[in-house]
């Protein structure tokens, strides 16, 4: 199927995965392949044999965010008391945000999860007090993944996130922890 001139179309990329590999953040450089053919704009017709062209495109970057789909949980409370706590992980970071708001939109997005019980949004009239956010998610591989983060405005100096992950699986809280750095 061809894209005339002046036309926008879609490309897809399909990567398989080395399940003997390990997840993580990595980027590759892309080129667009494709070929042109000269086409008579009155007629309509082809002016000769298509050459090939090729354009550089943007790098593609695939985080571990990617591996996760979005899944909200009914009762997250209930979840994450049932969640093995053997396999949580808890970090402390410092985050360049000049409020709480940007902060929580920016961990949902980095993390690639669920936000759950009406946490991803701050209430109005929430001030200076720390704001709670429950995500869910499922890794890839159908892995059960849980998030709870406070995040607290540290005067004007930014935000303090403080954030634990429990997953089902040992490996995965770490990976998602480490999506903040």
């Amino acid at each position: 199927e061809g894209i005339k001139y002046g036309e926008t179309g879609n490309i897809f990329t399909v990567m398989e995965r080395n399940t003997d590999v390990a997840i993580e953040a990595c980027a590759y450089a892309t080129t667009l392949h494709f070929n042109v053919i000269q086409v008579d704009p009155t007629s309509g017709d082809d002016e000769g044999e298509p050459f090939e062209e090729e354009y550089p495109l943007e790098e593609l970057e695939i985080t571990t965010a990617d591996f996760m789909a979005k899944v909200t949980v009914p009762d997250f409370r209930k979840a994450w008391e049932n969640c093995d706590s053997a396999n949580e992980v808890m970090e402390k970071y410092a985050l360049q945000f000049n409020n709480v708001g940007d902060a929580v939109s920016s961990v949902i997005g980095l993390l690639g999860m669920q936000p759950c019980d009406g946490t991803g949004t701050l209430k109005a009239n929430a001030g200076a007090k720390p704001h709670m956010l429950h995500m869910s998610g499922v890794f890839i591989g159908g892995i059960s993944t849980l998030a709870r983060a406070q995040l607290t405005m540290q005067g004007d100096s930014g935000v303090v996130l403080k954030i634990a992950v429990r997953s089902d699986d040992p490996n995965v809280p770490r990976m998602v922890a480490d999506c903040i750095n």
